[in-house]
């Protein structure tokens, strides 16, 4: 049986609900998303991104600090053979006076040959420093079955439920092909291809410290930012 996967917010875990799909709530922070660029256009960017990078190198010796924000600092990159080409997903953080947070923010180049500059952003999302965002990680994974690997972002946001903000991104076309914000006492994970999502499941009674089972749910992408429910386990704890 086939279901839509449900969203987690908080500490505790809602079931699947059978027969519908479900679209992400609207992201936190400012995302943005643009199908594939020509030399004429760019798509909309966080502030201070580069509109290109002028040499026509190979992803190893891109300066991916070339690739942000003056004055941010590069806090993660990945780089992805893509069907369109080569691609590069770098995250930064700004300056701050914040010690457990920072504004900053993620964004995903890719290889062009086609007169325009060789390297281009195709995607990216900002956040500031209210938006407490504490770290980004990162995978790189044929999430949608296509053969051309995307990234999987987690943006943590902490709390006691080790909360996150989760983004799919397709790098070849910068398209955003997953959205979930609030997910707390849960991970993600790339599936082969598709996604894991691991969650607490709480009975009444249960201290935060000692869920009573886990939920493991495997994803298939469906189109869009849509995604389905293929199998469903629940493991005690």
């Amino acid at each position: 049986m086939i279901m839509a996967v449900s969203a987690c917010t908080g500490g505790t875990t809602s079931p699947a609900t059978a027969g519908t799909t479900t679209s992400p709530a609207p992201a936190g922070p400012t995302t943005t998303t643009a199908p594939p660029v020509s030399p004429t256009a760019l798509p909309s960017l966080p502030a201070g991104i580069p509109p290109g990078f002028e040499d026509d190198v190979d992803p190893g010796d891109v300066p991916v600090a070339a690739l942000i924000p003056l004055r941010g600092r590069v806090s993660g990159s990945w780089v992805a053979d893509t069907a369109a080409g080569p691609a590069i997903v770098v995250a930064w953080t700004m300056p701050s006076g914040d010690p457990f947070a920072a504004p900053g923010g993620v964004a995903a180049w890719r290889r062009f040959d086609d007169g325009g500059s060789p390297w281009r952003p195709v995607w990216g999302e900002s956040w500031k420093t209210r938006d407490a965002v504490l770290g980004v990680a990162g995978e790189i994974a044929d999430l949608t079955g296509d053969g051309s690997p995307d990234v999987l972002l987690s943006l943590g946001r902490g709390g006691s439920g080790a909360c996150l903000d989760v983004r799919g991104v397709d790098p070849a076309s910068g398209a955003l092909v997953f959205v979930r914000d609030g997910l707390c006492d849960a991970t993600v994970a790339p599936g082969a291809p598709g996604m894991v999502l691991t969650e607490a499941v709480y009975a009444p009674g249960d201290a935060h410290c000692c869920p009573s089972q886990l939920r493991t749910t495997e994803l298939a992408y469906a189109g869009g930012r849509d995604w389905v429910v293929t199998s469903e386990t629940l493991t005690d704890l």
